[in-house]
């Protein structure tokens, strides 16, 4: 209450007795809280996404880093080779002396055997490697780390969740972009980091679980201080946010290991539309709030992926098809779908071989994501395969691919070439990441079963450049595991045209062991050394665990580098 104050009037007052009239005057005064949470709001979803985008440039940074290191190694192997041809042999690079110019190589060959090579199981076929453990723990805490941090009120109340309610909101929102990128077939973030899309699925699922856990942490925040007014819950922005909140804890229930492996199908379809429903009730909910700008670009990114991928298929199959032989015209009819050749190799393996359309250009080892009509439940379900041939550039190059019969498309494909029904395919490709095997002395290709499709168009691809611009590497070896003998007949005439010009001297066909034959080489290599290998879980883990254990001593004195790369096969 303020003091009494005289009461000036405009009208005469002549005359009447003395007054007094009460006045409070109040001073308006901003909550300083409110500009607190305000400020935060805004720029701890931005800090996040800054660390986000220093962690993908450092991995840009080392990629194409080891891409250039590649080819200077090639082309000073290249003139080793020449200087060995004219002069002799170079005397051997290990010696007993260490020698700490190469430190640096020990150094990263040390982090690459112990953050890659080391793996944690989870569940009976499927393991994780140490980075993809770092990554996982540092992500969590940077979210939980700037949703919950100085949420203290200036009245002391801890957790205040007027604070991290919303902050904890619009941190939720800026993920999207980052899931779907992770998530796209024609990945911006592989090309840049080097690492394969497939293997990007792994962190987008991380990723997608932890929103799960920042959505509820928002929407309990939201809850805790009341659904009333502009946020009451028959409000259809709020609406819209629970049913995206929804919508995101099924697609992360839908989306585990078991129900993936039993009904992939059933998995693609749940997968697109609850996706759908959660992007669009999520940039509906935020856009209400001034924070849409942080969910549109996944949006954008979502249809940018569709529309390559469409393009990719017209581009593919509706083409002239080339022909693959003499008697084969020239301008073949136009036709959507290509029609494939299809040969059972066995009870469990089929081949299938399709012309390669105009404009479709591939690296050894990609894949493509095959649709057969008919044959699979939907237009949206197409599975991924790798080309085992390599791109001749005599315009008359086929696409070949050593198909697994499991159950679902694959089952049903196999029935329909029994019943000797006609079958078409979509090509939706190439996709993937395959290991660039540049600059390396010494290479061992690994590979069991059906991952013959992977290494062996690593090894035609050496071999050819070997002949068309000199040696590529000092020794290569191609290794495959199989249960029978006969399935070699089924590479036979490619392995007979890649040798028929190279010397019988410099051919081995001996059978060692996986294990023995990388430790032969290992002795034999002498500046870097590439270990590849696509089969079995049981086959990809004896491998990791034969190059997993740091050799730096070794590396000091003259020893190989060692880098490994292990394609994902089944459930690997």
């Amino acid at each position: 209450m303020a003091d009494a104050l005289p009461l000036a009037s405009p009208y005469p007052t002549t005359g009447l007795p003395p007054t007094k009239v009460d006045v409070t005057i109040s001073s308006q005064t901003a909550d300083p809280d409110r500009t607190l949470r305000v400020q935060h709001a805004e720029t701890y979803p931005l800090e996040v996404w800054y660390f986000l985008a220093c962690l993908i440039f450092l991995a840009s940074f080392i990629n194409f880093t080891g891409i250039a290191l590649g080819y200077y190694r090639d082309r000073r192997q290249r003139r080793r080779f020449r200087r060995t041809s004219n002069e002799g042999p170079e005397p051997p690079l290990r010696s007993d002396s260490i020698d700490w110019l190469r430190l640096p190589l020990a150094v990263g060959d040390t982090f690459r055997a112990l953050s890659f090579r080391w793996t944690v199981p989870v569940g009976r076929s499927y393991t994780i490697n140490f980075v993809e453990v770092l990554l996982t723990a540092v992500y969590i805490a940077i979210c939980l780390a700037w949703s919950l941090i100085n949420t203290t009120s200036t009245k002391g109340v801890k957790f205040d969740p007027h604070y991290y309610a919303n902050i904890t909101g619009n941190i939720a929102s800026i993920q999207f972009p980052l899931i779907v990128a992770l998530g796209m077939k024609n990945n911006i973030i592989s090309f840049l980091t080097g690492v394969s899309f497939d293997k990007l699925i792994y962190l987008h699922g991380m990723a997608s679980r932890v929103l799960v856990v920042l959505v509820w942490l928002h929407a309990g925040g939201r809850i805790q201080l009341g659904l009333e007014g502009k946020v009451a819950i028959t409000v259809p922005v709020v609406q819209a946010g629970v049913l995206a909140g929804v919508a995101l804890t099924l697609l992360s229930i839908v989306s585990i290991r078991p129900i993936r492996d039993k009904a992939y199908e059933f998995f693609l379809i749940v997968h697109l539309v609850l996706a759908l429903i959660c992007i669009f009730s999520a940039y509906f909910h935020a856009a209400s709030f001034n924070f849409g700008q942080f969910v549109w670009p996944a949006i954008l990114l979502w249809a940018l992926d569709r529309f390559l991928r469409l393009l990719r298929v017209a581009v593919s199959t509706i083409t002239r098809k080339k022909p693959t032989s003499s008697k084969a015209k020239p301008n073949s009819p136009v036709t959507v779908t290509a029609k494939p050749t299809l040969e059972l190799l066995s009870a469990h393996f089929i081949r299938l071989t399709v012309p390669a359309p105009r404009f479709f250009y591939w690296r050894p080892g990609q894949s493509v994501y095959l649709t057969f009509p008919g044959v699979t439940f939907s237009p949206f379900e197409a599975h991924p395969f790798t080309i085992s041939t390599i791109n001749t550039g005599s315009g008359q190059s086929d696409l070949r691919f050593f198909i697994r019969v499991h159950k679902g498309a694959t089952k049903r494909l196999f029935d329909s070439i029994e019943r000797e029904r006609d079958v078409k395919v979509l090509l939706d490709g190439p996709y993937s990441s395959p290991p660039l095997l540049v600059g390396y002395d010494t290479v061992l290709l690994v590979a069991g079963g059906s991952g013959i499709s992977f290494t062996l168009p690593l090894f035609l691809d050496l071999i050819q450049r070997s002949k068309l611009s000199g040696c590529a590497c000092r020794r290569l070896t191609f290794a495959w595991t199989v249960r029978n003998l006969g399935h070699v007949s089924w590479i036979q005439s490619e392995l007979f045209n890649a040798l028929q010009d190279i010397p019988d001297e410099a051919l081995d066909d001996d059978t060692n062991s996986v294990l023995d034959e990388k430790a032969e080489q290992e002795k034999d290599a002498r500046d870097a050394m590439s270990v590849t290998v696509c089969g079995t879980h049981a086959l990809a883990s004896a491998v990791r665990k034969a190059v997993r254990y740091p050799r730096m001593s070794d590396i000091l004195k003259g020893g190989p580098t060692v880098s490994l790369h292990v394609e994902a096969f089944g459930s690997n």
